[in-house]
């Protein structure tokens, strides 16, 4: 039942959505005088089938995990973002095709209106979903039962993860170590779980595996090891062999080109929006505190290369001598500093560098990083010589690639997140990239920085 309530969850905030953008278009069409209505917008109410449709086609993608047609894990964040604009894109272009075909004559409807409804809803329709997981997470409903075996470390982050995660909704009725498998078909049985989590060893599961096939609907096996590419992994067969492709698109020339191009593109944009902030900042800076506007900083870039990072200044002038002093004087912040090199209550920053650093207003000259072929728009957050012994062995992979304005890390909880974290995140990015994995973590740091979460 607790399956069917998120299910349901899922869909309401879908339609909600389709229905809050729709109106939100048609009454900012109105506000800036292109639309009259004279008849009012009522017009647009006879195409509320196109949320049902929407609806459908989500439902056709898997995306309600929770139903007998996908009752186990969800598809992941990157690919449900991909398929949720196809959804839309589809209904919407379903809506002008009707417009176009019908016979009869649809006075008072804009087709403007309805293509920048398609885009909106591509956009806002994932982080819509969020907060329904959300809710449902705080409420602790919607979710969908699962047994878990496994032992270690891997598997016991793995449940830390699973009782925090609101975008699984898995919730873990039993947990059985490495020495109780015996134990875990019966328990399903008994228990009536159909979904079984797995963090072993291969070999133990493949003892195993014909006794869970004949109790469980869905087994999701985790591998307890070093990250590796999953994200557009497929399932292949050799023979009657089974086995699994994994794509390093880093590896690839076209997607080497794709990237290039689209952190290029994105970044002039983003500078031409950005131009009245780029005349407003500096002026504020200069009369809120004593020094230079910009602010440049030693850090690591591809392949280990030093480079000079830009940033609007945030910090007081004598911000180096401050810290020395707090440091000696302060062990508790020196052991913080140690661990994260950051400060949660930094007395370095100015009043008004709190408000650029809250919302990443502070980062936007390194723009100027991109244009000069040192970072990428979007990528792993390019470090100090300091750092780099936290990343021991992934340091050759995190360096492999070029450092970003924002990055994985930053979507995913920014200073929220311990270090160990942010080097899992950064090797996973650079394992899995896509462009729509650059797409989705674009999306997520506009939301990201209007929320202002995990900035300081």
């Amino acid at each position: 039942m607790q399956a069917y309530v998120r299910v349901l969850a899922l869909a309401a905030g879908d339609a909600v959505c389709m229905f809050a953008v729709w109106a939100f278009n048609v009454w900012l069409y109105w506000a800036v005088g292109i639309a009259s209505y004279p008849e009012g917008p009522s017009a647009y109410l006879d195409f509320w089938p196109a949320i049902t449709a929407f609806i459908a086609l989500n439902a056709a993608f898997r995306l309600y995990n929770g139903n007998p047609l996908h009752p186990a894990a969800p598809v992941p964040p990157v690919e449900e973002l991909r398929r949720l604009v196809a959804s839309a894109a589809l209904t919407h272009v379903g809506v002008i095709a009707y417009i176009a075909l019908s016979q009869q004559s649809i006075v008072g409807v804009s087709r403007f209106v309805i293509v920048m409804s398609g885009v909106l809803v591509a956009l806002v329709a994932q982080p819509v979903r969020d907060c329904s997981r959300q809710i449902m997470h705080s409420l602790r409903v919607g979710r969908i039962p699962v047994l878990f075996a496994g032992s270690g470390d891997a598997a016991d982050r793995l449940v830390g993860f699973l009782a925090s995660d609101s975008y699984t909704g898995f919730h873990i009725v039993r947990r059985f170590g490495a020495d109780e498998l015996g134990e875990v078909a019966p328990a399903a049985g008994r228990l009536g779980v159909r979904t079984l989590v797995v963090c072993l060893d291969i070999r133990m599961l493949q003892c195993r595996m014909e006794e869970f096939a004949k109790h469980f609907t869905h087994v999701e096996y985790v591998v307890p090891s070093k990250t590796f590419p999953v994200l557009g992994a497929k399932a292949v067969s050799f023979g009657g062999t089974g086995g699994l492709e994994m794509v390093n698109r880093r590896l690839m020339k076209l997607p080497r080109i794709e990237k290039f191009a689209l952190d290029k593109f994105l970044a002039f944009l983003a500078f031409a929006v950005s131009i009245p902030v780029f005349v407003a900042i500096p002026i504020l800076i200069k009369l809120t505190s004593k020094g230079p506007v910009f602010y440049r900083q030693k850090r690591i870039g591809f392949n280990g290369r030093p480079f000079m990072v830009w940033k609007f200044r945030s910090m007081h002038a004598d911000a180096d001598a401050r810290l020395d002093r707090i440091l000696s004087e302060n062990p508790a912040a020196r052991s913080e500093w140690e661990s994260s090199f950051k400060l949660k209550d930094d007395p370095r920053v100015t009043p008004f560098g709190r408000l650029l650093r809250k919302t990443s207003l502070d980062e936007l000259p390194q723009l100027f990083n991109v244009f000069s072929g040192e970072m990428a728009l979007i990528g792993p957050r390019p470090i100090i010589d300091d750092e780099v012994r936290y990343y021991g062995d992934a340091y050759k992979t995190f360096s492999s690639v070029k450092p970003g304005i924002t990055g994985l890390w930053q979507v995913s909880g920014r200073s929220d997140t311990d270090y160990a974290q942010r080097v899992a995140l950064d090797t996973y990015y650079v394992l899995n990239w896509s462009p729509w994995l650059d797409l989705w973590i674009l999306v997520r740091t506009a939301f990201a920085v209007l929320l202002m979460r995990g900035a300081r």
